[in-house]
């Protein structure tokens, strides 16, 4: 794995659970009950780990291997 990788990694979970949160208590703030809240909070929160870590992560990772020494 490598460092570009593992950037996306950590990078995409924090942007998700903070997209989440912010889903979450968006729909709290507009009267949705709690659960169609944390439903619309869930969807954003994978929504946001499929782009970060599985295309941006996978297309970082692609380009690091392309050119190693750009990343050392």
């Amino acid at each position: 794995m490598s460092q570009a990788y593992r950037v996306a990694i950590v990078r995409g979970g924090i942007v998700s659970v903070l997209a989440g949160a912010l889903a979450t208590l968006t729909g709290l703030q507009q009267d949705q009950s709690l659960k169609m809240a944390l439903i619309s909070g869930g969807v954003q929160l994978v929504y946001n780990l499929i782009a970060r870590i599985g295309v941006e992560g996978t297309i970082d990772n692609q380009a690091a291997k392309a050119t190693p020494q750009a990343m050392g």
